[in-house]
């Protein structure tokens, strides 16, 4: 009797608590729904952690562009990017994390009502965020691979394994795309959009402007990668981006400043310090073009480097105040000049577009007379992006003034016997530092500086530095047909297939 009694208190306990017995599957600590919101934040969090990761299991164009060494394992630097599965890593954050991410806050955004003019606007605001930064996502993609999954991507119901389309198309979809998203934004200006779930222009007041800014920056960076195979198309585009109005000042930049709490500090920090690991250096071809470009070294170089003091000070070569590791090498780490120190913050932001790369980006464009001026527009533009790249490191507009002046520098002086892609494509290299992927890209389209292969790498094959990244290993295998597809489409899945804008 007592035993029934004790089945029959349990039984009450446990209705008592629910009428649906289902409700024992559902685990509370998994939730079946989330907020736009919350998609939001974490794909742009995702996005600017693998743009500015220096973990060779995410992220290796500091090391492509040559702007850094590395000291036990130089297997990237040889650019072997296979045992890692690097470019595995890159597609799949890209469309797992940022872009799955943005197209379900889309959705949800979509099915939400609005009852006045207001909430409309509101709404207009966040798809136009969301849809700058598929943009940006898909040029990274497409800028990395050349064909991509673009009009099949992201539906894995309907497109289980989705065709790869052409660059070049999806290029100009995506300067409609954020041409309208400028325009959108700009009419709502005075409307909220994401608040303070927009980590990157944190949502205040003026982060509609800053955000139609970014739009067209996208656009002119678009717009000059493609200008050798389109001209008049991208003059056209690039003209209505500037006259929209890209960034105006370093205050536009699109960064991204991280936490001290853990999980939310910028990668850099996880991969310089808590690691607990010396795996890079500044690469001699860097540090020594910085050393020569003016008497007594480019002054921004004090500011990217650091020397241990004595007694374990790296022995400097007569005439240099840093010194550089051997690329594609392995490295004593003691041995060299390191990282400036500035990076190693917890907190330092995380950029994905500033004021020097526009400058540049509009002075190449001058040379290309994809806008009016040509040399003396070009000039002032270069100017710009030198004083805006001096400026953002914390040094002062007299500074870049006194730089400027100097023969090598100076953009007028024939005197240096260097071409208008020398001169820009060296500056930008400079300016770039600890943006790597924008630095490889600039190389890509100016081919300057004149980066060459290792000896290591060339006596595994590789004679040229690399354009592109391989398609990821697993595409291959799960989505051989749309791969095969688009190897043979580029021209092959090689490093040295050129993106389709790359024509010299």
């Amino acid at each position: 009797m007592k035993k029934i009694l004790l089945l029959i208190s349990f039984a009450s306990i446990a209705f008592s608590c629910t009428s649906d017995i289902t409700d024992m599957n559902t685990d509370p600590k998994k939730p079946t729904f989330t907020k736009p919101e919350y998609l939001f934040t974490n794909a742009e969090k995702k996005l600017v952690d693998q743009m500015v990761s220096t973990s060779v299991n995410n992220n290796v164009f500091r090391l492509f562009a040559q702007q850094w060494a590395e000291t036990t394992y130089p297997d990237e630097s040889q650019y072997n990017i296979s045992n890692r599965k690097i470019p595995d890593t890159h597609f799949l954050v890209f469309y797992r994390d940022v872009l799955a991410d943005l197209h379900d806050a889309k959705v949800l955004i979509q099915n939400q009502t609005t009852a006045t003019a207001s909430e409309a606007a509101v709404k207009q605001n966040k798809i136009a965020l969301i849809d700058v930064l598929e943009a940006y996502s898909y040029s990274i993609l497409v800028d990395s691979f050349g064909n991509v999954p673009y009009s099949q991507a992201i539906d894995i119901e309907k497109y289980p394994l989705p065709a790869y389309d052409d660059a070049s198309t999806i290029y100009k979809d995506l300067i409609a795309r954020l041409a309208a998203d400028a325009v959108i934004l700009k009419t709502n200006s005075a409307d909220p959009n994401f608040g303070s779930a927009d980590i990157i222009y944190s949502g205040n007041a003026a982060s509609n402007a800053k955000w139609a800014k970014f739009a067209n920056s996208l656009i002119i960076r678009l717009a000059v990668n493609i200008s050798d195979v389109e001209p008049a198309f991208a003059a056209t585009q690039l003209q209505a981006a500037l006259a929209s109005g890209p960034l105006a000042s370093n205050a536009d930049n699109t960064k991204l400043t991280y936490l001290t709490t853990s999980g939310n500090q910028n990668p850099l920090f996880a991969d310089l310090v808590t690691s607990n690991r010396n795996d890079f250096i500044p690469a001699e071809p860097f540090v020594a073009a910085m050393e020569f470009v003016v008497p007594g070294g480019d002054p921004r170089m004090a500011k990217y480097f650091v020397n241990a003091p004595a007694p374990a000070a790296p022995v400097i070569p007569a005439g240099r105040t840093y010194v550089g590791g051997t690329y594609g090498e392995a490295n004593v780490f003691a041995t060299y000049s390191h990282i400036t120190a500035t990076l190693n913050s917890a907190t330092f932001p995380g950029t994905i577009f500033d004021y020097a790369e526009l400058n540049f980006l509009l002075a190449e464009a001058a040379e290309k007379s994809l806008i009016p001026g040509g040399s003396a527009q070009a000039k002032i533009y270069y100017d710009a992006g030198i004083t805006a790249s001096f400026v953002d490191w914390g040094l002062t507009a007299a500074n870049a003034t006194t730089y400027l002046a100097s023969p090598k520098v100076d953009y007028t002086n024939a005197l240096s016997g260097a071409t208008w892609k020398e001169k820009i494509g060296m500056q930008a290299w400079f300016a770039l530092y600890n943006r790597g992927y924008e630095a490889w890209t600039s190389y890509r389209r100016l081919d300057f500086p004149v980066l060459v292969s290792p000896t290591s790498a060339k006596n595994k094959g590789i004679l040229t530095v690399p354009v592109r990244y391989t398609y990821p290993g697993v595409e291959g295998s799960i989505n051989g047909t749309n791969y095969k597809k688009a190897a043979s489409d580029i021209g092959g899945d090689l490093l040295e297939t050129k993106i389709f804008w790359d024509k010299f």
